[in-house]
């Protein structure tokens, strides 16, 4: 593992989220934007260098309590430690973990074409980094995830939302529609939720066309029913349940705090088993959250992650992929058992709305960035559950999520429901 120091001055952030829930656990994707101008260069210290030498790299930002706060992609300038620079001799308030965009290195000074996105070298054993490490660390790739609880190994998940565009509710008949088109291509079908019926008629949807049901606990305060409902819904037909989860993203939007959640998840486990579900139950958060309070993920029963390079404003629609697999790796290093599950439960790009730096929404981007999350996970698809089947018209759109929110359905693809209010 390559260590070195990072010197540079601490300026404060604004706080990076990945998505909070409102209206109906719509999604709205707090974005960057606008935090801290780029910086031209960050300078490291590393005594294995023998020349000044700089590299892309992801670079993820904490603030003094090494919490992160937001990602980017920097040009870094390796430097011997006998070399003295500004940079260097500034004092250090904060600390970065960078993962390397390419495994290319340029000596400063030389002319060179822009090093395109590799990806990391297969490794069979990580090496965690300390949560209050105060270095860079390069993360090696994971090892090969434990096998999953799901049938559909070979597919890809995805979420879905039984709701219209015109706000009310999708019949049995049509939600058993949009299953009858996403059964082509996923395995696992997240739902957020039990309102609306929804438990039920994704049951009896998901029997006729052969699909596994990611469940949702939405509202932490009301668990025991919400469980019930459950039970209701899948007529107590537990082998159809892959996972269920408890809350979505409370910590990182504030609608709980970390004891709360866990809380929570300890109590709703107790009545999943008391009613005859033995399977995964966990916590899902966004990286950022995770990365901050690792324990999410170690008192979940695997670790269940949201991670979208769009907000990323330095990531492509090609570098998404990457980003992900990046994201996952650093939690991979805070967590005490290097051979959890991780799921990334849910990873997207949309096709309208407006640009956030190099992240641009767009049909052909889309594709590209789908197409490059989907080939991360190329080897173990029922690690990824992407986000949306549908686009969700009943969304709002706001600046805040560069009013892209209601347009994350991949290839553009509205419910058949909606198809009709779209022409």
């Amino acid at each position: 593992m390559r260590s070195t120091t990072l010197s540079f001055t601490f300026v404060s952030l604004l706080h990076f989220s990945a998505g909070q829930h409102k209206h109906r656990h719509a999604h709205r994707h707090k974005s960057i934007r606008a935090a801290v101008s780029k910086r031209d260069r960050i300078t490291v210290t590393d005594s294995t260098r023998t020349t000044p030498t700089e590299v892309p790299e992801i670079v993820v930002y904490v603030d003094e309590y090494n919490s992160p706060i937001r990602t980017a992609t920097e040009t870094v300038v390796y430097v011997p430690i006998t070399t003295e620079t500004p940079e260097a001799a500034a004092p250090k308030t904060s600390t970065v973990y960078i993962t390397p965009v390419s495994s290319q290195v340029t000596p400063v000074g030389e002319p060179t074409s822009p090093a395109s996105p590799q990806p990391a070298t297969p490794t069979t054993q990580d090496e965690p980094v300390p949560p209050a490490q105060s270095a860079i660390s390069n993360l090696p790739t994971p090892p090969a995830p434990l096998p999953t609880a799901s049938n559909e190994s070979s597919l890809y998940g995805v979420t879905y939302s039984p709701y219209k565009g015109s706000g009310g509710c999708k019949t049995a008949d049509e939600v058993d529609d949009d299953f009858a088109v996403m059964a082509q291509s996923y395995g696992v079908i997240r739902l957020y939720g039990v309102d609306c019926d929804q438990v039920a008629t994704a049951y009896a949807a998901a029997k006729n066309h052969g699909n596994k049901l990611f469940l949702g606990i939405f509202d932490i305060n009301s668990l025991a029913q919400s469980i019930s409902t459950i039970a209701a819904g899948v007529q107590n037909d537990w082998s159809i349940v892959d996972t269920i989860s408890v809350g979505n993203e409370l910590v990182n939007s504030g609608g709980a705090t970390v004891s709360q959640s866990l809380g929570a998840l300890s109590q709703a486990r107790t009545a999943l088993r008391a009613a005859g579900y033995q399977g995964p139950v966990v916590v899902v958060d966004t990286f950022v959250a995770v990365l901050a309070h690792p324990e999410l993920c170690e008192q979940s029963d695997y670790c269940a992650v949201n991670v979208h390079p769009f907000f990323d404003p330095n990531t492509g629609p090609r570098q998404a992929g990457y980003f992900v697999t990046s994201m996952v790796k650093k939690i991979r290093s805070r967590l005490s058992d290097p051979n959890k599950r991780i799921v990334v439960t849910e990873a997207g790009w949309p096709w309208q709305g407006e640009s956030n730096g190099a992240a641009i929404p767009g049909m052909s981007q889309q594709s590209i960035a789908i197409s490059s999350i989907k080939s991360a996970y190329a080897d173990n698809p029922s690690n990824l559950i992407l986000f949306t089947a549908f686009n969700d018209m009943w969304k709002k759109p706001d600046a805040g999520t560069f009013m892209a929110e209601q347009f994350w359905g991949m290839g553009g693809r509205y419910s058949i429901s909606d198809e009709s209010d779209e022409r």
